[in-house]
């Protein structure tokens, strides 16, 4: 009980100091106007859930809960309730094709693991798993997720936290994460993460992404954003997706635009867009620039950039800086099949200074 005490505490905690940072973000009526036109028409005011599209809703539901047996280990309850943990972290790890590729028929196994090697790890969500043919396999060992999974056309994916203790005294054995599949295996010391921000490109095309952040018990708000990045039938530059905490939580939705020409028509590499909560309430606006990345280590295990790269901020209804944002991107050539982007999330915060983002190969 006292963990669930605990969990409900945080997430009432993330919702108030979101909503502390965003607090009577909505501008007067006389300034909706003028900030809407520095955020390309995107204005600070409130929206129908998912900004009134029917279709928003099923697009973005491939993230789904998980309620995962191992939340009622005692180690595990140990763990997220003290100070014994070293380091905690959020882990979303996605494998098959990020871009929707309907040539790609041919299903792939990508049945496997994520073994660190000690503590606990907790699933918070699976993404994409279609009933009966993905799911997570039965739990025992807090340290060991395992799962079935095939994608063809699309990617499947996991959302985990993990809970490192700390060492014994005198132990400088650095602790680990092995992702083990078929198709690829990879392997980091956690203590050389920060955060992580990684696509490795297979042979094949398909991929296996890693976004990660660890999260500080000084409790400044952080996560995660993923969806989709392309065009619409008009050639212009479209993005939309949801919006998470570090355990896991849709807080809501991101709409947007790339592309953005400035008065000259001239196609500029910046990106606009909103935030709204699952309610429709008004969260915040976004605003950054993208570009594209070389693959600089494509003879390197197969990792290259996939895509490209944005940053920028996201603000409050009066064009007050929130936060930071960052991540990747990669669109599609046809209209008709979006690409993806994924990215991290954090709210200013003078304690959390020395957690700057960091991108990995």
């Amino acid at each position: 009980m006292s963990r669930k005490i605990f969990i409900f505490g945080l997430i009432l905690g993330v919702l108030a100091l979101v909503a502390g940072c965003n607090k009577n973000s909505t501008a007067p009526k006389e300034n909706v106007s003028s900030i809407a036109s520095e955020f390309g028409g995107y204005a600070p005011t409130d929206e129908l859930p998912y900004f009134g599209d029917p279709t928003l809703a099923a697009k973005l539901g491939g993230d789904q809960p998980y309620t995962d047996a191992i939340s009622l280990s005692p180690s595990l309850d140990s763990l997220v309730t003290t100070d014994s943990a070293a380091g905690i972290y959020a882990f979303r790890i996605v494998w098959g094709h990020l871009d929707y590729d309907s040539a790609s028929t041919t299903p792939t196994d990508w049945s496997g693991s994520l073994k660190i090697s000690r503590g606990a790890e907790l699933v918070r969500r699976t993404i994409n798993f279609e009933p009966s043919q993905d799911y997570i396999l039965p739990r025992t060992d807090p340290t060991l997720v395992e799962w079935v999974s095939q994608t063809t056309v699309f990617h499947d994916g996991i959302f985990v936290n993990v809970y490192i203790p700390k060492a014994d005294s005198g132990d400088t054995t650095p602790a680990t994460i092995t992702f083990t599949t078929a198709p690829f295996t990879f392997s980091y010391n956690l203590k050389d993460i920060q955060n992580l921000d990684t696509v490795y490109t297979l042979d094949d095309s398909s991929v296996v992404a890693i976004t990660a952040i660890k999260y500080s018990r000084l409790f400044c708000p952080k996560g995660f954003l993923a969806g989709f990045w392309g065009t619409d039938s008009l050639g212009n530059g479209i993005f939309y997706g949801n919006w998470m905490t570090h355990n896991g939580i849709i807080l809501g939705v991101v709409k947007g635009n790339w592309g953005i020409p400035d008065t000259a028509g001239n196609i500029q590499n910046i990106f606009v867009g909103k935030y709204i909560d699952i309610t429709g309430k008004f969260e915040g606006l976004m605003k950054g620039t993208y570009g594209p990345r070389p693959n600089w280590h494509a003879s390197d295990m197969g990792k290259r950039r996939a895509g490209g790269w944005f940053m920028g901020n996201f603000f409050n209804g009066d064009g007050g800086i929130l936060g930071s944002l960052n991540g990747r991107y990669k669109s599609m050539p046809r209209w008709a099949e979006m690409g993806f982007f994924q990215g991290r999330w954090k709210v200013l915060c003078p304690s959390d200074s020395a957690d700057d983002y960091e991108s990995g190969d």
